[in-house]
């Protein structure tokens, strides 16, 4: 890589106060701690696969980006394609922790119906990427769109965890519970996101410097996420438990 890439590179990580190398380390610990500890459990190599999808994201699609490989509405394409396929293996990796987590039939009915709500949304917004009147502008928004979509859905589906582990018998103590840890650092993650994302586009065209602030805020939440992910790792049990 030339002078003038890491200057770039650099300058990029600069508007997000060098919070996305931090981010993209965090993904690596975790990764290799989940190689190390997946013991063939489902729910944990769906999770070793969602680290990996970070990892490449952070490592391939924003570089193409940053040094300007691609430009134009082909750049905003990659990037938001990019970011898409990274939401929907997150939706798709907490989808089977909170298969295992959540007990009632009807919350379990919900949670399939939530995967195959945002597997249609993101279909169509592929096909629609493919249609040369939808713009740059389309093309992000609607990709802030999905964000505010999956977290929704990982919003109610944290609740319903909540619900139905304070509504039972305590069998194991609160903070013992791997799986307690995961829901709450994905709850606080998932409600403070909404807002932003919800603003996100307006945002970038009149209020940028707020923008950067708050998006580096999203990479603290994640990394915060992702921590209290790699814990429940370190546990021997079950993290569904």
């Amino acid at each position: 890589m030339d002078h003038e890439a890491i200057h770039r590179l650099i300058l990029f990580w600069r508007k997000t106060f060098f919070t996305e190398p931090i981010l993209l380390s965090t993904f690596i610990f975790c990764f290799v701690l989940a190689l190390l500890r997946h013991y063939r459990e489902k729910e944990r190599i769906f999770f070793l696969f969602y680290f990996l999808i970070g990892i490449l994201l952070f490592t391939v699609a924003s570089p193409l980006i940053i040094l300007r490989i691609f430009s134009g509405k082909k750049a905003a394409i990659i990037s938001e394609i990019s970011n898409t396929i990274f939401e929907l293996v997150e939706f798709v990796a907490f989808y089977y922790f909170f298969k295992k987590c959540i007990q009632h039939k009807k919350s379990k009915i919900i949670l399939n119906l939530f995967l195959i709500s945002l597997c249609l949304i993101i279909f169509a917004y592929f096909i629609a990427i493919n249609v040369p009147s939808y713009t740059v502008d389309n093309i992000r928004e609607h990709s802030l769109f999905i964000n505010v979509i999956e977290f929704f859905f990982l919003f109610i589906l944290c609740l319903t965890y909540f619900y139905e582990l304070f509504t039972s018998v305590p069998k194991i103590d609160l903070f013992k519970r791997p799986s307690f840890l995961i829901v709450t650092g994905t709850f606080f993650y998932s409600v403070l996101m909404i807002p932003f994302f919800m603003l996100a586009n307006d945002m970038i065209q009149y209020e940028e410097p707020t923008y950067r602030i708050l998006f580096a805020f999203h990479f603290i939440l994640l990394i915060i996420m992702l921590i209290t992910i790699s814990k429940a790792f370190l546990c021997k049990t079950r993290i569904t438990i």
